[in-house]
């Protein structure tokens, strides 16, 4: 008799893939991970969107000096809030925010807001270009020389403190995410920040 014998199958269970426990218990894995991973996958989102938004808003007042020194007259970046998004312009301060083409009003990154109570832009009338509590633009101005000013007449620190100040804005699901650019001297130094754990002396939080 022989001793060679075939080998019986290791299995005799088919291969028909994963059972219906099997994929539910897959699912619920899936979604638990989905719970965990999506509220800091937005935050990253809101935050790029919020530093992407300060940055072209730095960009566009660095610009409206250099044009302004170029050109040796005055320019201005101009600021306003648009439904759920900002929109910014860079023209000469002879021009009224609402003389700006249409095509030249830039959106920043979808939901970013102006925050009003932090920001101390001087706001304008959008038709006249001049100051009023009640505008509906930010603005911020330079002169020929490149230094910010009230008016577009003023020469380099004989002009208004308020010539100073910053643009400040937020996201509404990043509650602690305000982000500001600042005109810091009568000069036209600007520089960017974030919001501080604690006010400064005017009760603002980004300085």
């Amino acid at each position: 008799m022989s001793i060679n014998k075939l080998p019986r199958s290791r299995s005799s269970r088919s291969d028909a893939g994963f059972t219906i426990l099997e994929i539910l218990i897959l699912l619920t894995l899936i979604g638990i991970f989905s719970a965990i991973a999506a509220p800091s996958w937005l935050m990253f989102i809101n935050n790029h969107r919020v530093k992407q938004s300060l940055d072209r808003s730095y960009w566009a007042m660095e610009v409206a000096q250099s044009n302004a020194k170029r050109d040796k007259t005055s320019w201005q970046a101009s600021f306003k809030q648009v439904e759920e998004n900002i929109q910014l312009a860079i023209h000469k301060s002879d021009i009224s925010p609402a003389q700006v083409p249409a095509n030249e009003w830039k959106s920043l990154e979808y939901q970013i807001r102006i925050n009003p109570k932090d920001t101390t832009f001087r706001k304008v009338n959008e038709n006249t270009n001049e100051v009023k509590e009640n505008g509906t633009v930010w603005r911020a101005m330079f002169n020929y020389r490149g230094c910010p000013v009230y008016n577009k007449t003023d020469e380099c620190g004989l002009t208004s403190l308020q010539a100073k100040g910053n643009l400040t804005i937020s996201h509404p699901n990043l509650p602690k995410g305000d982000r500001c650019v600042i005109i810091s001297t009568l000069l036209g130094h600007t520089r960017t920040s974030e919001r501080q754990s604690k006010p400064n002396q005017y009760g603002r939080f980004c300085y």
